[in-house]
């Protein structure tokens, strides 16, 4: 008898009691390999193409995260992070150094995900 393996979505890479930095930076050696699905398993709606989502759209050569988070609420923390990209093809984001915001909202289940970011306001 053969025993097939279980195949389902893919896990986060860190541990659900993650602190948003481990979080984040779990997301951001996704994003500088390209493993958008795994960067993927990180993140919650709205995060996506257009609201703080840059892989498939720019190669991320490397990535920081500048200093400790604002914390506008208990359940959400927002880290500025320098990035080095290769922009992307609409000039949305243009190549070289840029300051990136990504916001972590902590989920009912307790776990941190990103649920947005962008280059400010």
């Amino acid at each position: 008898m053969l025993l097939g393996a279980c195949v389902g979505a893919p896990r986060p890479p860190v541990p659900a009691n993650a602190s948003p930095r481990e979080v984040l930076e779990a997301y951001l050696r996704a994003l500088q390999t390209g493993d958008c699905g795994t960067g993927r398993t990180l993140t919650v709606s709205p995060f996506g193409r257009g609201n703080g989502e840059l892989c498939d759209d720019t190669r991320v050569a490397s990535a920081a995260i500048d200093g400790d988070p604002a914390t506008p609420k208990a359940d959400e923390v927002v880290f500025a992070t320098t990035l080095v990209t290769t922009g992307t093809g609409d000039g949305s984001v243009h190549p070289g150094e840029i300051t990136w915001f990504f916001d972590l909202r902590r989920q009912q289940s307790g776990a941190w995900r990103l649920a947005g970011g962008g280059s400010g306001p």
